[in-house]
């Protein structure tokens, strides 16, 4: 991360609105104690984030991100301050400490804030969260035409039943994947690395389209209601574990011009229709 002047993470500066709800912060193994302390982080850096990107502000979807990141990311950042002090100290000294510089510091907002503030600056996130969506729509468009290239029988199925693509796909690109409940954190960290390091947006829809040919089986079988309940649920979540899911998508062909050569047709598309 570059050189920046130090943030002031106080939520009552800014002006951003967030509805952040359970299931952001879910998990059996977060206490309530636990869960409201991530959740004044998690105002705190949203709140942050609005003031550094006015053009963009909050956006729902940004929340599922954050949270994420919060979770992942708290106690190595904490570790790392404190093996920076000079004591030699024990496991529950260490643990003290690091309640400590939780309680009484901002290092883990600061630190998750440059991380958002980078993956928004450098690795385009920020385009998930235009105004109006554009960006994010388009994206739907291009994964209904993948799965029509990749996945025609049950493109066609849908078709058939009336199922819009943007009804399940929109949550899955706004939260990278995060949306899914049933998605283990594992999975999500395997595919945001390889985001990371190919700086391209194209393995979320090898994952969406592997999430779709692992289900087809079982969404042939539905109509519309059935396959909006699956898709939002998947009560068999054993297809997004990551020996998985990620295997499954690094075998589906997409790449970055095909991405570019679909996404180009519908804007041609959208403009002869104005």
């Amino acid at each position: 991360l570059d050189e920046r002047p130090p943030l002031k993470l106080n939520a009552s500066q800014h002006t951003a609105k967030s509805e952040l709800s359970d299931p952001v912060l879910s998990g059996n193994a977060l206490t309530s104690d636990m869960k409201v302390d991530l959740q004044n982080k998690l105002r705190s850096i949203l709140h942050a984030l609005a003031a550094r990107h006015e053009g963009v502000g909050y956006c729902q979807g940004m929340d599922y991100i954050v949270a994420h990141l919060l979770r992942v990311l708290q106690d190595t950042i904490l570790l790392r301050a404190v093996k920076r002090m000079p004591d030699n100290l024990s496991n529950d000294q260490l643990r003290s400490r690091m309640d400590d510089l939780n309680t009484h510091t901002v290092v883990v907002e600061e630190v998750v804030f440059g991380v958002m503030d980078t993956l928004f600056s450098s690795y385009s996130l920020q385009h998930m969260y235009w105004p109006e969506l554009r960006c994010l729509k388009t994206c739907c468009r291009v994964f209904e035409e993948l799965i029509k290239l990749k996945l025609p029988v049950l493109a066609d199925h849908m078709e058939h039943h009336d199922l819009n693509v943007g009804l399940f796909a929109l949550g899955w690109f706004q939260t990278l994947f995060l949306y899914l409940p049933s998605m283990p954190s594992t999975t999500v960290c395997h595919m945001w690395d390889i985001w990371l390091i190919e700086r391209s947006f194209k393995i979320f829809f090898r994952v969406g389209t592997a999430i779709l040919f692992l289900s087809q089986p079982t969404l042939l079988n539905h109509d519309l209601e059935g396959m909006m309940t699956y898709l939002n649920t998947f009560p068999d979540a054993t297809l997004l574990r990551r020996d998985i899911l990620i295997p499954c998508a690094l075998q589906i062909k997409i790449t970055n011009r095909m991405l570019v050569e679909i996404e180009m047709e519908i804007v041609h598309e959208a403009e002869q229709a104005r």
